[in-house]
Formats: C-alpha cells, sequence, structure tokens
C-alpha cells in the first residue's frame, strides 16, 4: 500500500477504481484543477452510512465546508454495517488521499497495524476515548466533551418539565453513551437536586419501533414528560413517541430540528433543542489548519468541549420560540460556568461501574 504520488485528477481516477467494493465512495466534491495550493489537495471521509440526520452526516457536513472552502476534493467512503471491511477500506482510502478521517478506535487499532506505509498521509481520528496514546506522529486524535453537551441538554430538560421527571434513550450501553448520560444526571441534579431520570439502552442505533416502545413506556409509567435521545438513527422512534404524546425531545450530536425540518416537519416540531457535538465545526478546523500547515497538534489527542465551541446545546429560531426565558437563562448560566472553570464535569469514561450504578440509581423515578 505505497502512497499513489499523481496529480489530482489522477488521485481522483485511482480513488474510484480503489475503492471498488470496499465502501461506497460518494464524491460530493471534486475541484479539479481549481485546487488552490496547500498541504493536502484530496480528503477522504470514512463512515458506515450518511443519511443517519445525525452523528455521520453532521460529520461529513464539516468535510464539506472545508473542502468547498479551501477547492480540495472530498469524498465520503460508507463502508456499511459489515465490520470486515472497515481494514480495507481503510486500507484503499490511505492509498488514495492526501487526508483521511474516521471516528472511533477501532479504526485507530486498525491504522496502527500499518502505521509505516503512509507516512506523508494526515490523519484524523474522532470520537476517540480518553487516555488514548497516540503512537504516529502523522495522527491527530479528538476526545469529545460530550459530557459537558449533555449537562446542558440535563439543565435544559429539568428545568422545562412539569413533572420533574424526564427520559433519556441511550443506543447501547457502551462508554461514549455513559459518557453522555453522566453529564446529562448531573445538569438535571444542578438545576433540580430532586429531579428524576428515567432511563434505558435500546440495545441498537437504528431500531426506532423499539426506541419508540420504550420511550412510550417512559412516558406511561415514569410520567416523563421531555425525553433526550443518544440513539443515532433510533431516535427517530424518540421523536415519535414525543409526537403521540405532544411532549418535547432533545435531540443528539447535530441540530436535529434543522434536519428534519424539511423532511419531516411533523418530526422536527418536537424538537426543541439537540446536545449538539458539533464535529463539523471539529472536522473544518483540522482540514483548515491541516491545508494552510498550521496544524501543530499532530502526534497527539486532545479534549475538546465547550470552550472549543464543539460542544453546547441547539440554540436556533425554533429554540428561541418556544424554550422559556427560565431554561435560556439556566442553560447560559451553566455554560459560563464550564467555560470559567466553575464546574467540571465528570466524564463517563473510566468510570466504576458501581459508581455509574450510583449516579443512575440516585436519579431513578
Amino acid at each position: 500500500m505505497k502512497k499513489l504520488l499523481a496529480m489530482l485528477l489522477a488521485v481522483t481516477m485511482v480513488a474510484g477504481l480503489a475503492l471498488t467494493g470496499c465502501g461506497d465512495s460518494k464524491d460530493e466534491g471534486n475541484s479539479g484543477g481549481d485546487a488552490k495550493e496547500g498541504a493536502i489537495k484530496s480528503v477522504g471521509f470514512i463512515c458506515g452510512n450518511l443519511g443517519d440526520k445525525s452523528f455521520n452526516d453532521i460529520s461529513y457536513e464539516g468535510v464539506k465546508s472545508a473542502g468547498e472552502k479551501l477547492g480540495i476534493t472530498y469524498k465520503a467512503v460508507e463502508y456499511g454495517t459489515d465490520k470486515s471491511k472497515m481494514e480495507p477500506t481503510l486500507l484503499d482510502s490511505a492509498d488514495a488521499y492526501d487526508m483521511i478521517i474516521f471516528s472511533g478506535n477501532e479504526f485507530l487499532e486498525i491504522l496502527e497495524r500499518h502505521a509505516d506505509e503512509w507516512p506523508n498521509t494526515k490523519f484524523v481520528c474522532f470520537d476517540i476515548e480518553p487516555g488514548t496514546e497516540i503512537k504516529m506522529s502523522n495522527v491527530f486524535a479528538i476526545t469529545f466533551r460530550q459530557c459537558e453537551s449533555d449537562y446542558l441538554a440535563g439543565v435544559f430538560a429539568i428545568t422545562l418539565s412539569d413533572t420533574k421527571t424526564v427520559g433519556f434513550v441511550g443506543g447501547m450501553e457502551a462508554p461514549v453513551i455513559n459518557d453522555f448520560l453522566v453529564g446529562f444526571i448531573e445538569g438535571v441534579q444542578r438545576a433540580d437536586a430532586n429531579g428524576k431520570v428515567a432511563m434505558v439502552y435500546n440495545g441498537s442505533y437504528t431500531d426506532a419501533p423499539k426506541a419508540k416502545e420504550f420511550s412510550l413506556m417512559m412516558v406511561n409509567n415514569n410520567n416523563a414528560d421531555v425525553l433526550h435521545q443518544v440513539a443515532g438513527g433510533a431516535g427517530l422512534g424518540v421523536f415519535q413517541a414525543c409526537q403521540e404524546k405532544k411532549i418535547w425531545g432533545i435531540g443528539v450530536d447535530a441540530d436535529q430540528y434543522e434536519f428534519f425540518k424539511d423532511e419531516k416537519p411533523e418530526i422536527a416540531a418536537v424538537i426543541i433543542t439537540s446536545a449538539e457535538k458539533r464535529v463539523n465545526v471539529a472536522l473544518e478546523t483540522a482540514i483548515t489548519d491541516t491545508y494552510n500547515g498550521t496544524a501543530t497538534y499532530y502526534g497527539t489527542r486532545e479534549d475538546w468541549g465547550v470552550e472549543k465551541g464543539v460542544a453546547d446545546l441547539a440554540e436556533n429560531d425554533y429554540y428561541q420560540q418556544n424554550a422559556p426565558q427560565e431554561c435560556k437563562d439556566a442553560v447560559a448560566a451553566a455554560r459560563e460556568d464550564i467555560k470559567s472553570g466553575k464546574v467540571k464535569v465528570t466524564t463517563g469514561y473510566g468510570m466504576a461501574q458501581d459508581e455509574l450504578n450510583k449516579r443512575r440509581d440516585s436519579v431513578k423515578p
């Protein structure tokens, strides 16, 4: 797998051939001969599938934005749900692009097995677990403090709630989901020491009907009147339950109101805000810095959160029109406390199971 050194047009042609059978390469931007002179001329974004209206889509928005502004080629390479395709997709993509972007420690481990094959290629990996050691000088890893955005979501949800019981639907019981959950619980307890959180793990990031069923149970059995989904594509079921019960929902990762408002306006109507993990901002920053030759963070891993502008609560026009002022004020105060260092939100990563259970039990309805 030697790095292909060729003109941009040749790179694009080779990419189309190399990726056949390993991933679905979607060419959303090809600047051809109009590319500016920079440290990179092409970016490959590897993901399972686009179209989730959440994590993958918002990530690719950052790639597209950077590509369009800088005049460089960018593509999404989808490997689907078959994990056996992860390694060949990464290897073929690394041959075809100057910069590769992917999420998760599993891809990082694959890359480390081929550490010496692309010394001149830049790799940006995001959603990486805290404490991960970066062993390659051409790799930059981002750990998102999603616990901070969910802290804000918890403050907002319990302040908005009339019953003082809110719901949390996680996709799987996994470290990243528990990081959201721990932040959410701390936010709830900040705003109301007696606030309750009904919670469930859906067991899937794609099974929306199951998520809807769980959501309805939380409303009917626990009297939850604000539901927060952290379940990827399965979150649609949470919003459908909110629609049926005429209660508010809180999205995740992307500003999900904006994603749904044209395609599914009836779903958008229940999404008052979203706990944003602004991967788009992070990836656009990393691509731009790399292109400009100003990225000094390769070979390291950094934590990016509220202070960096990549973890926050969506405050679009719909939020401004529908959120009570009391909720807005509570969120603003919580945000400033994080920025100033007055509040350090606890991460769920590395938390002992006994401690996690204690926190979950402390807010059970």
